[in-house]
């Protein structure tokens, strides 16, 4: 834990780039429950909608999850979401910090799961960054080399490709909420 630098970095990307610098990921969440999660310093997920993608890091390693609203909101099951938490990653280091990614306005399931998730964030002091709703289909991934999140969805990919630079201006025309930890930066 020498290196770490409690700042990780979030940063927008095209899906072409998303894609290519993800390529060498072998950790790829595609089962979108508890089973699914994947633990290693460097992790992926797509097709994020009306799910929820809870990335918790100690800036070594990454437990990455992709949630079915289904299974987010059940309050009975999310008691074994939170034991599969805390089976792989501390959540009391003090180098942890969350990464929160989905929902959609439509679904009241997709709201209460994500509800459900942030509330376990701040109830466990984890301080997180959240990137909610958005009209297309997000991914995101992490690679702990760089203590960075890649997230790409087809508005930042658009915008993108017509010019914009800024990545706080991309987050916010690609998701309907943008909340940035004080321990994460934009770049």
């Amino acid at each position: 834990m020498q290196n770490i630098s409690f700042t990780s970095a979030i940063r927008p990307v095209s899906l072409h780039k998303f894609d290519k610098e993800t390529a060498d990921i072998a950790n790829n969440v595609t089962q979108w429950c508890i089973e699914g999660s994947k633990k290693g310093w460097s992790a992926k997920t797509d097709r994020i909608m009306d799910c929820t993608a809870l990335g918790l890091t100690d800036g070594e390693n990454v437990f990455l999850m992709h949630i079915i609203p289904d299974i987010s909101s059940n309050k009975n099951f999310f008691e074994k979401i939170i034991a599969k938490i805390k089976q792989n990653i501390d959540i009391t280091s003090e180098y942890i910090q969350g990464f929160l990614v989905g929902s959609k306005n439509y679904s009241r399931e997709s709201q209460i799961g994500y509800n459900n998730f942030a509330r376990f964030l701040k109830a466990n002091k984890i301080p997180f960054s959240e990137l909610k709703g958005g009209d297309t289909v997000h991914e995101i991934g992490y690679h702990a080399r760089k203590d960075e999140w890649l997230v790409s969805n087809f508005d930042i990919d658009s915008l993108i490709r017509s010019g914009e630079k800024d990545p706080m201006k991309l987050l916010e025309l690609g998701f309907d909420k943008v909340k940035i930890n004080k321990l994460d930066e934009v770049i």
